[in-house]
């Protein structure tokens, strides 16, 4: 009786359909009521969705944010720099058949662990999780650039794979501020894919290739110890022995065999194998076969899973996730496509093939920014919107690059690309968006791990269905580069039209107002 008397004392400004209300409003409700009637009437999970777990001054935040982005940028950078070597390390190794494995490891590791991280953190914290993470590259960059044979470099290629994680931001600044600095590192993609190739080359060219590995150690290091002394998240009050059993173990180990499985096939298939060998085949059905197993346990057995059911169950998620892995194969295939273009048909040398892939690299780093800029600054255009327009114009620079020939002039080429770099560059991180704004604050780390899976997955099929192409079309009687070009563009549209289509379901989901935090839904208080 008393609880319902305290109820009906709740100011009127908390009984909206869904109430929006200003820190300071909510402040003065506080203390307009008491305590324990403030308590009861707002649900703790419902503030912590909104507001960061950890205040930090904006001095901090920046200096915090500047430490990410280096780590950011470290990652992508051990992934780009590496293209460059391969043919010196083949040579020196003489191991021209594995060098493949050299990117093909990290790739493998990358996208089999990315779920793993987001359930570490949630058990283990932000921060620690990150520290491990940025370890074990600087430990895998570091084992690269000491390797004596291509089975070593091999193996450390991998340990670095394990790296990669970013979910910090959404801890320590408001959840409407987030699209400013998530576009902002969004967009150093573009940046470490334009510096990494030429670093990569420079150093094989005049020291040696081992440097391309070992010019990452003081960027990791200065990223670690800033992140050690400047980031603060709150800790949790389990002992390390009740973490280990929140773990989902066997859904860890499913998943991550699986996704080995099915990737080790997807990059042996027409190259190392056909695509109807017995190896191939077993590969597949027992990755698929894992998959089907790995949804069981955590439907069923998993008391906290990696990958929550209910995730699955929102059609606005599961189109998050589609959007991924279609623009994560889209992606890949314009990046690949586009220097087989200027080293084929133009002949080209592979440097300058690269210095050509600037104007869709620019196109990536600048529509991040403006994506993050605008949804921090507008409610008007709704994240499927965005996407929906990215992926018209991926299809359309696509469509215009298809009209390519050996004689297109410079200024055509610039534009065609842009394009489709805008297109591309603009769904980039909008998915993210998306997902933080649809679910709650305890499943924002499951869902950024899994969008990037996702697109991770998505540039692996990508890359074997186009090296599948170029593999089989040099067979044919037709010129052979027109050919595999054509199918290519092909491939890319369909897959930016896939990409428009899960666009549609998040039509309505939209930025909050950037001076406002949702506290509560009236309905929990009637």
């Amino acid at each position: 009786m008393v609880q319902d008397e305290n109820k009906r004392q709740v100011p009127s400004e908390f009984k909206r359909d869904i109430s929006i209300l200003t820190i300071v409003e909510v402040e003065e409700c506080r203390n307009s009521i008491s305590e324990k009637t403030f308590t009861e009437a707002i649900s703790t999970d419902d503030v912590k969705n909104n507001i960061p777990n950890y205040k930090m001054s904006k001095t901090k935040v920046l200096l915090v944010f500047i430490s990410l982005s280096f780590s950011i940028f470290l990652v992508f950078l051990d992934q780009t720099i590496v293209t460059t070597t391969l043919p010196a390390i083949a040579i020196e190794f003489e191991s021209l058949d594995e060098v493949s494995w050299i990117g093909t490891a990290y790739l493998l590791t990358t996208a089999a662990f990315q779920p793993v991280y987001g359930k570490l953190s949630d058990i283990f914290g932000r921060k620690p999780i990150f520290l491990m993470a940025i370890f074990l590259l600087e430990l895998g960059t570091l084992l690269c650039g000491l390797s004596t044979n291509m089975c070593m470099l091999i193996i450390s290629r991998a340990v670095a794979g394990l790296g990669l994680v970013m979910i910090i931001i959404t801890e320590i600044v408001p959840m409407q501020e987030c699209g400013k600095y998530q576009g902002m590192i969004g967009s150093i993609f573009g940046i470490a894919s334009v510096v990494g190739p030429l670093l990569g080359g420079a150093f094989t060219d005049k020291v040696s290739w081992r440097w391309a590995f070992l010019i990452n150690l003081p960027l990791g290091v200065i990223t670690f110890i800033s992140i050690v002394f400047l980031l603060h998240l709150p800790k949790s009050s389990n002992s390390f022995w009740e973490k280990l059993m929140l773990i989902d173990w066997w859904g860890t180990f499913t998943l991550v065999v699986s996704t080995i499985l099915l990737l080790l096939s997807l990059n042996w298939a027409g190259s190392k194998y056909q695509w109807n060998s017995p190896i191939i085949i077993v590969l597949l059905c027992f990755g698929c076969i894992g998959y089907v197993l790995f949804v069981f346990i955590e439907g069923k057995i998993a008391k906290d899973p990696i990958a929550p059911g209910r995730l699955f169950k929102n059609l606005k998620i599961v189109a998050c996730f589609s959007i991924n892995l279609f623009h994560g194969m889209a992606f890949i295939a314009l990046l690949y496509f586009v220097p087989f273009y200027f080293q084929v048909v133009k002949s080209e040398s592979a440097t300058t093939s690269g210095l050509e892939l600037l104007p869709y690299v620019l196109g990536l780093v600048f529509a991040p920014m403006f994506v993050g800029q605008l949804v921090s600054r507008t409610t008007y255009f709704s994240y499927g919107f965005i996407c929906a327009f990215g992926s018209i114009l991926m299809a359309i620079g696509t469509g215009l690059i298809s009209t390519f020939s050996e004689y297109t002039n410079k200024s055509l080429i610039i534009c065609y690309l842009f394009i489709a770099g805008i297109g591309a560059g603009l769904i980039t991180e909008t998915t993210v968006f998306a997902g933080q704004e649809i679910v709650e604050h305890k499943d924002v780390a499951s869902v950024i791990s899994l969008l990037a899976f996702f697109r991770t997955i998505g540039a692996v099929f990508g890359v074997a269905i186009l090296g599948t192409v170029f593999n089989n079309v040099f067979y044919s009687n037709l010129p052979s580069q027109f050919q595999a070009l054509d199918t290519a563009i092909k491939f890319i549209v369909g897959m930016s039209i896939l990409s428009f289509i899960f666009s549609l379901p998040i039509g309505n989901v939209k930025p909050h107002r950037d001076d406002h935090v949702k506290i509560i839904n009236s309905s929990s208080l009637e």
